[in-house]
């Protein structure tokens, strides 16, 4: 997912043009991931068009997930960033702009508290969640999980209170991601629970840009 900043226009524009192609004969009809990666592809080469749709929510979301495959530990490992859709993508920027976005989503975690290695989501058979960082219980409670829709309702007695999260597998890694606005509400939380002072407190748009819409934010973990 590493390429240069050349490309951020080139890339934008591709997205932009693939939503111009249809498939088969009739009008109006909307054009295809394959498409899309065909043309990225053929441009930039076939592995940056896998990247740009490595951005995408749908790849997670089509990935078998049952609540068996939740239980366990998992430790977080890097920011994670996904797009509703190629269009929302190329709106923001493409790639490259995900990448910047990623770096300022691990930047801001570390301020807060949440932390590669040590940060971690445990699932139990019995419906019970625990969130811990460094030791401590940021949030503790009940979990729901809808395996048509890959959502997670995380329903907290302790610390952190209610989350809404979409989740899916990117291989052997749970991706936990938020809407922009709903992580940064998190995040912050974490950080007056942990007495973390944080400089970069303010609104999503601040930090993140002004084309978030569409754009999940989160957290690629892997198993303990």
């Amino acid at each position: 997912m590493k390429k240069t900043s050349l490309f951020a226009g080139l890339i934008a524009a591709c997205l932009t043009l693939s939503s111009c192609f249809t498939t088969g004969t009739g009008a109006g009809t909307s054009t295809t991931g394959t498409d899309a990666g065909s043309i990225l592809g053929s441009v930039l080469g076939s592995q940056a068009g896998g990247d740009i749709l490595n951005s995408l929510l749908g790849g997670l979301l089509t990935k078998t997930l049952t609540e068996e495959s939740l239980y366990g530990t998992w430790v977080y490992q890097s920011p994670e960033v996904r797009f509703e859709s190629e269009n929302l993508l190329a709106k923001a920027g493409g790639e490259v702009v995900a990448q910047n976005v990623e770096r300022k989503l691990d930047s801001y975690l570390t301020k807060v508290g949440i932390k590669q290695g040590v940060t971690t989501y445990t699932f139990n058979k019995d419906k019970t969640y625990a969130i811990t960082t460094g030791g401590k219980t940021i949030s503790a409670g009940n979990y729901t999980f809808d395996s048509k829709n890959k959502t997670l309702k995380l329903q907290g007695t302790l610390g952190l209170m209610n989350q809404n999260c979409t989740v899916g597998m990117d291989g052997t890694n749970l991706c936990i991601l938020y809407d922009a606005d709903k992580l940064l509400t998190m995040a912050n939380s974490v950080g007056s629970i942990l007495g973390q002072v944080n400089s970069t407190v303010g609104s999503v748009a601040s930090i993140f840009g002004n084309n978030y819409k569409g754009m999940k934010l989160g957290l690629a973990m892997s198993r303990k």
